[in-house]
């Protein structure tokens, strides 16, 4: 095997391996997202009480005030490329199993900030 092909087989490894964590990584999130959407927005009595309506696709929540009109700002959580947790163009990092709960509660006051809840 010639060195430009040894080269080029490690940078498909390597291509791999990256795409392979990447995915995992949008897994996990969208696992959170998902755990999140059901067990913390779409139950909420106080969102609700807002008129804030929710929807989930399985890779965003998207959060408005329809009464506001098309003007009002709504807001939107994702996985972003990498598999992180955005907010309305804010990266919040990656998921990960310790620190579910603070992914969590940093979402929640989001939240609550950008409705003033």
């Amino acid at each position: 095997m010639s060195a430009l092909d040894k080269a080029v087989a490690e940078l498909e490894a390597k291509r791999s391996k990256d795409a392979a964590e990447r995915r995992a990584r949008r897994e996990a999130a969208a696992a959170f997202l998902k755990e999140f959407f059901e067990g913390d927005i779409a139950s909420s009595q106080a969102l609700k009480r807002s008129g804030v309506e929710a929807a989930f696709d399985g890779q965003r929540i998207l959060l408005h005030k329809p009464e506001e009109g098309v003007y009002a700002e709504g807001m939107a959580i994702v996985i972003g490329e990498q598999g992180e947790i955005d907010v309305s163009g804010r990266s919040f990092g990656p998921v990960n199993a310790a620190g579910k709960d603070a992914k969590r509660n940093e979402l929640i006051a989001e939240i609550i900030s950008h409705f003033s809840l």
